[in-house]
């Protein structure tokens, strides 16, 4: 089900929007990534700009209902048809 931009949630978007070719190219580079791994790997990133935010603006930031799986399979099969088409 895709309810904002073909995506999930406005979340998932954002995330693919602003994170999406560092995901793919860690895809790119190990085949075995998890979408728990891409997870891992952006929220430390988020983490550390999060930190340097005021309080009052952490209480707007919402992580929940990111859909880690719907990214991690949308890079997967981008990548499975950028192969075919330079087949």
């Amino acid at each position: 089900m895709s309810d904002y931009n073909g995506w999930t949630n406005r979340n998932t978007w954002l995330i693919n929007l602003h994170f999406g070719d560092i995901i793919r190219q860690e895809l790119e580079e190990n085949a075995a990534t998890t979408a728990e791994m891409i997870e891992g790997m952006v929220m430390d990133c988020i983490y550390e700009e999060v930190n340097l935010c005021s309080l009052m603006l952490r209480d707007f930031i919402d992580f929940e209902g990111i859909n880690w799986g719907e990214i991690w399979e949308h890079h997967c099969i981008e990548m499975v048809y950028s192969v075919e088409r330079s087949a």
